[in-house]
């Protein structure tokens, strides 16, 4: 158990050393976070190839801020710490558009965003004002999974 735990532990300084070598954006203080498979085995969850545009189109509720980072660049306020993670993002992004493939999925519960709002934000950004005239970042796929809770009552009205 003891080296099974040393192992995850080294795994993850291992990950940890190699994203910062290869100056790979890391998560925010914002960040949201993915789920376990835990969680998932409770869950209903397909996934979904989306652009940019439908990724916005009302079907994803409560994604954040995405409006607010590009009003603060358009106004060059840099101050707020999610404006500038979600800049850094858009840079490596547009210096490493490869990348993009190996994104972890959007996460999508109950139709409401659980993780990837900084990365929805940074291609907005790419594709209203960084890189606007880069159609890519009109057309890019991006991986979502969608996750739906499922919840049983049973005839006492408990849940299970």
């Amino acid at each position: 158990m003891i080296y099974l735990l040393y192992m995850k532990n080294l795994q993850e300084h291992i990950i940890k050393i190699l994203k910062e070598e290869l100056n790979v954006p890391q998560s925010g203080e914002s960040s949201g976070e993915p789920i376990s498979q835990k969680e998932k085995s409770d869950m209903n969850c397909n996934v979904e190839y989306l652009n940019i545009n439908e990724i916005l189109d009302g079907r994803i509720k409560g994604i954040p801020y995405y409006k607010e980072v590009l009003e603060d660049v358009v106004n060059k306020d840099y101050s707020w710490g999610v404006t500038q993670k979600v800049i850094e993002y858009a840079k490596y992004m547009k210096s490493n558009p490869q990348s993009l493939k190996n994104l972890p999925p959007i996460i999508v519960i109950n139709d409401n965003i659980q993780d990837g709002a900084h990365r929805i934000s940074s291609i907005y950004l790419l594709d209203q004002y960084m890189d606007r005239k880069n159609s890519f970042w009109d057309d890019v796929k991006l991986k979502v999974e969608f996750c739906y809770l499922c919840i049983f009552i049973n005839k006492n009205n408990i849940v299970i």
